[in-house]
């Protein structure tokens, strides 16, 4: 192997093929693609739980709900979809499908609760009160706007993106009707209906500022957040052949073959690639 200046040529034969030499420089290029697609993945994740954890630190006085938006969340969102446009990134179709099934299934969970809530006047609606804690006023009607595109956007929104990353790093995707419906039910009850419940119960001012907790709105509160965690379930039943195509790694559970046996994660599946989306060989 010839020496220039003390570094070492790899020796390259007139006959190999162009690109024989770097299959070294792929590796990096191929590793450095995935280091960035777990910090995207890490930036969507946060950004998706921030709406909810903003109002229990609202809630239990650690900070405002406009000073957590204003300099946190909006600021994390607007970076991300500027990155989308500029730098879009096969997550990011994944991250578009459970924005909006998490919106539509938050939408079904309010046909019920609004139906209970002004209908049948079982409980109270806080999130015109919620609102006003975001635009630090005490305009109800502007409030209930303010409030409901954060209960869209950001608590239905951010929870169908994190289902679904969640979701697909498991390897649900591969998985029968019934557990997937099982499993989205299962999260949209712990930890999203307990840590509602928790946040009401524990905080000082919790039931004042939410709901109280009474037998009524424990079971309607349920209710409406197993019918959230089915249509989003739904949803991605829906999508998930097109969601997978995106997904840059072999799931984390073993899935299993259509005669029962399980499969290494190895082989589940061939992982899309962690820039353009297409399968690696």
């Amino acid at each position: 192997m010839p020496r220039i200046l003390g570094a070492t040529v790899p020796d390259v034969h007139e006959h190999d093929p162009p690109g024989a030499a770097l299959p070294a420089v792929e590796s990096v290029h191929k590793e450095v693609r995935h280091h960035w697609a777990f910090a995207r993945i890490g930036l969507y994740l946060l950004l998706a739980s921030l709406p909810l954890l903003a109002i229990s630190a609202q809630v239990f006085g650690v900070v405002p709900m406009n000073a957590t938006g204003a300099l946190v969340i909006i600021p994390l969102a607007a970076t991300l979809a500027v990155l989308c446009v500029f730098a879009p990134h096969p997550i990011d179709r994944i991250v578009g499908h459970g924005l909006g099934w998490g919106m539509f299934a938050c939408l079904a969970y309010d046909v019920f609760r609004l139906d209970t809530v002004y209908l049948l006047g079982l409980w109270g609606d806080f999130i015109p009160k919620m609102g006003t804690w975001l635009h630090s006023g005490t305009d109800t009607r502007t409030g209930a706007i303010v409030g409901y595109l954060w209960r869209y956007l950001g608590d239905g929104g951010g929870i169908g993106i994190a289902f679904f990353l969640i979701a697909l790093a498991l390897g649900l995707q591969h998985r029968s009707r019934r557990v997937v419906l099982l499993a989205f039910v299962t999260f949209a009850v712990f930890p999203v209906w307990a840590g509602l419940i928790g946040t009401v119960a524990l905080s000082p001012h919790g039931q004042h500022d939410m709901f109280p907790l009474t037998p009524t709105t424990i079971t309607l509160s349920l209710i409406g957040h197993l019918i959230f965690g089915l249509v989003l379930g739904l949803g991605f039943l829906r999508a998930r052949g097109r969601l997978g195509q995106h997904w840059p790694w072999p799931p984390l559970l073993p899935v299993r073959s259509p005669a029962g046996a399980a499969r290494p994660r190895s082989e589940a599946l061939v992982p899309a690639c962690g820039e353009c989306g297409a399968a690696e060989r």
